[in-house]
């Protein structure tokens, strides 16, 4: 461990990269292909729903209170405490469960169960799809006005070729993460477009100290043998990544075990995202200099490991 920690590893992480780039064509075509055919499962933000407004004589637990809702088949609906009190809660469930009549009916039903005169409907409310469209379009707006301003600032930090690099991967990231909740099935909502944001900046973050341990090297040594270059970076900053990435992954592990149903699809969502961020920080970050110096400055070849 102390050799580990002291003295970078000499791992040749580039050997494999055209079989990375197979794997992560192959994974983000698939990862797209899914989207397009069978699309997401959209939460109450984007498709609208009811939202009904709950207050209770006597604190009641958000499990108990999920676990009622359950029986009458609403236990995906979102609730949200109110206060500090835990005697108020806002349920919001999808329309794809119903109209409101006959969500403020199960809701009744479920709660009659237990607590019969002890609590009251303060309020009901419809969401219309139309903001639940407003708000798709708004993340998707998001999303793109990070990946440009981390184009430009990396472009402005760097060099044109280190930006390319660094904003491709972070396409990659968010595609395979969204794919999955595709594949599997997941609800998305504005906390897992918040998780895949947060992602990008997570990957973003791991990319950009590889790619400043790359340019130091760079200016020390040039670019005569860049294949051996990079490796030498990655290991450099391996220790780093191990540590980095086996905290957060521990930390969002714990989160979707136990921090409850609400962030089950925002967890699941950083768990995923930060495993292809760590992947695509070694695999398809730091390989795209190579392949892009080649394209961009081919009249100075590139050397490679087989050379």
């Amino acid at each position: 461990m102390r050799n580990f920690l002291n003295e970078p590893p000499n791992i040749d992480f580039l050997k494999i990269r055209k079989y990375a780039y197979i794997f992560s064509f192959v994974v983000v075509i698939g990862s797209i292909a899914l989207m397009l055919t069978k699309g997401f499962n959209l939460g109450l933000d984007f498709t609208g729903g009811t939202s009904i407004q709950v207050k209770f004589k006597n604190p009641v637990n958000i499990g108990e209170l999920r676990k009622l809702l359950t029986s009458v088949g609403l236990g995906d609906a979102l609730i949200q405490e109110i206060g500090t009190e835990k005697v108020e809660y806002e349920i919001r469930v999808s329309v794809k469960k119903g109209s409101s009549t006959e969500i403020l009916r199960k809701v009744k039903e479920a709660l009659n169960e237990k607590f019969k005169d002890k609590y009251e409907i303060r309020k009901v409310e419809f969401i219309g799809s139309i903001v639940g469209e407003e708000l798709r379009k708004a993340s998707i707006y998001s999303i793109v006005a990070v990946l440009l301003a981390i184009l430009i600032y990396v472009g402005y930090r760097f060099e044109p070729i280190f930006a390319v690099a660094s904003v491709v991967p972070l396409f990659h990231d968010a595609i395979i993460t969204m794919g999955v909740f595709s594949l599997l099935g997941m609800e998305v909502n504005l906390s897992v477009i918040a998780a895949i944001l947060t992602v990008l900046g997570y990957s973003l973050n791991d990319t950009i100290i590889i790619f400043d341990r790359i340019r130091e090297n760079i200016r020390l040594r040039g670019k005569r043998d860049l294949v051996k270059l990079i490796n030498r970076s990655i290991n450099e900053n391996l220790s780093r990544t191990i540590i980095t990435s086996g905290t957060t992954l521990f930390a969002v592990i714990t989160l979707y075990l136990f921090g409850g149903e609400s962030l089950k699809g925002f967890s699941f969502a950083l768990l995923v995202g930060v495993i292809v961020g760590t992947y695509s920080s070694i695999y398809v970050a730091a390989p795209l200099i190579i392949e892009l110096e080649r394209i961009l400055r081919g009249n100075r070849k590139v050397k490679t490991a087989e050379t």
